[in-house]
């Protein structure tokens, strides 16, 4: 469920939203390929008699989703696009129901002692990963030690306060912490993949980074992948030996289009089931047809313009200053960004926390509304005037307030940016919109090489990952903090909210860490969008909808096809 731009950099720069020694010892397996593994074909017909009819199998039920972009990479040390997929492959201890619940999974039960440090989980038997090999509490304990061990970028930073994981016998898992937490089921657990020592062990670091292929797809979810062509399709098939059952739906094959307008008409041909992230402007067409249904759903997703706040970053000296970011806020549109970013469908943001996290979201904080002349009366006393009549204020070294802004290519963010650009102007900062794609984005780092960038997030359903992100030790290559923001206050309360149990002391402490963000300004988070999804209703039906996300292995997995 998480995206962001620092976790892509993680891939082309040693990776970044992000990576999770051994204490088993099988042999390390050969490498698999795409060009080794082929999708499962039925056997070849058995010979009949002469005039008799040769028995039919029935069609597989295939699912097709439509969408502009797959995934990164087969890898999920260093994967960090599509978590809704990988959590179709992959299974945890703990599994993120509906929005704002939490199921068993591998773990059956759990219970923790009074000291809080000492975590038991009653381990699933029977469990196998997509190889066949045995999935128990002792697989469970090396792959987390794993995880651990060796640093695994997208998920090992969950498991920083475990001290110690063993396995008891082969259904009892026990975890030592080193300080009691209060987010273990919520957090900690939901997106620590249980990965399979048959493929893992006995690789160093850089052949775990380099491993690509789909065997780098083998877990205990309820798809195994069979097929991955980049920029083209990915397919996965059912697994037969899921704890679970056999899933109803026996393909889901994944299509990757080159834009919206092309993908929408081919679920409107038929040509696609699902598409997973319908744009705005895309809705009014789709819920016009019959036989398309369209869902409107809450999600964890923010967008915010990051303003570059690392001290050794290459903004100019006034982007610095807190009256430019208050004066700023007050340019910033957000009614008119989502109007014409998001088509309404979104609701202007205050804190990193969106209204759907509950009582975590801080009400008390109240939006800033646009209002440049409130914004050019701030610039005016701080100082910053307009000298040469020319439109755009100077510092008080004669320096150009003219800042970089930019975003990736598509069409919604080319129109956000020009909303943020002519917000600016009237307030005299001249901020030219950029768009481009990822790669030349992602090049601006690790050096913030920027000024202003306009990205988004999807959030855990625990505020620990949304403040973890503003860390300082996060600034470094591999790290999450793609502001560069870094705060002793802050940091002093993200450490103690960490382990504080009880959970009304907790939110107080989240509550006053989000005061903090919204004052010293690292983002101005522009929208709390909702997550828009579509699918043939003519042929498929049941899919859950309290995951805000009908592709999330809990609601996906209640779907059906229409008989």
């Amino acid at each position: 469920m998480k995206t962001n731009l620092w976790r892509f950099l993680v891939v082309c720069v040693v990776l970044a939203l992000t990576a999770p020694s051994l204490i088993g010892c099988q042999p390390q397996p050969e490498t698999t390929t795409e060009a080794q593994v082929q999708p499962t074909e039925a056997p070849a017909a058995e010979p009949t008699l002469a005039g008799a009819e040769p028995p039919t199998e029935p069609e597989p039920v295939t699912l097709h989703v439509g969408t502009t972009y797959i995934w990164d990479t087969a890898n999920p040390t260093f994967g960090w696009y599509n978590y809704n997929l990988r959590n179709l492959i992959y299974d945890t201890l703990i599994e993120w129901g509906d929005i704002d619940t939490f199921e068993p999974d591998l773990a059956e039960s759990w219970t923790v002692s009074d000291d809080g440090l000492v975590w038991t989980f009653k381990i699933r038997e029977g469990v196998t990963f997509h190889d066949g090999t045995p999935c128990t509490a002792e697989e469970i304990a090396w792959s987390l030690n794993w995880t651990i061990e060796n640093e695994i970028e997208t998920f090992s930073f969950y498991l920083a306060n475990f001290a110690e994981v063993v396995a008891l016998d082969p259904t009892t898992l026990q975890v030592t912490l080193s300080d009691p937490v209060g987010n273990m089921e919520s957090a900690l657990l939901l997106f620590t993949w249980i990965l399979p020592p048959s493929v893992w062990d006995g690789m160093s670091y850089d052949e775990i980074m380099e491993f690509e292929g789909v065997a780098a797809g083998i877990g205990t979810g309820p798809y195994k992948l069979v097929e991955w062509v980049e920029g083209e399709y990915l397919i996965l098939e059912a697994f037969e030996d899921y704890w679970r059952g056999r899933p109803a739906i026996d393909r889901v094959v994944y299509r990757e289009f080159a834009t919206d307008d092309v993908m929408i008409q081919a679920l409107l041909a038929g040509d696609i089931d699902v598409i997973d992230m319908v744009p705005g402007p895309g809705v009014q067409s789709l819920e016009s047809a019959d036989t398309v249904e369209v869902l409107i759903m809450d999600s964890l997703f923010i967008d915010e313009l990051i303003i570059n706040s690392h001290e050794n970053g290459t903004q100019p000296a006034s982007l610095n200053d807190p009256q430019v970011r208050l004066a700023m806020e007050y340019a910033f549109d957000r009614g008119q960004i989502i109007t014409l970013g998001y088509l309404g469908y979104g609701e202007p943001a205050t804190t990193v926390l969106p209204t759907s996290m509950g009582d975590w979201h801080n009400s008390d904080i109240k939006p800033i509304l646009f209002d440049p002349v409130e914004g050019n009366r701030i610039l005016d006393e701080a100082g910053y005037l307009d000298t040469d009549r020319d439109g755009i204020r100077e510092d008080g070294e004669g320096n150009p307030m003219e800042y970089r802004l930019y975003a990736t290519d598509s069409a919604s963010n080319a129109r956000i940016l020009e909303v943020i650009s002519d917000g600016l102007s009237q307030i005299g900062i001249s901020a030219p919109p950029t768009v481009m794609n990822e790669d030349s984005l992602i090049g601006l780092y690790p050096d913030f090489d920027f000024d202003l960038i306009y990205w988004g997030w999807g959030l855990d359903p625990d505020p620990d990952f949304a403040m973890f992100i503003f860390t300082c030790d996060q600034r470094e290559e591999g790290g999450w903090n793609d502001s560069g923001y870094c705060n002793e206050d802050f940091e002093r309360m993200y450490e103690e909210q960490a382990v504080t149990v009880d959970q009304e002391e907790r939110r107080e402490l989240i509550w006053e860490m989000q005061q903090k963000l919204f004052d010293d300004r690292p983002y101005l988070v522009s929208t709390y969008y909702d997550n828009i999804q579509a699918y043939r209703s003519d042929r498929f039906t049941g899919f859950g909808l309290g995951c805000g996300d009908i592709l999330w292995k809990w609601c996906f997995l209640q779907g059906s096809p229409i008989e």
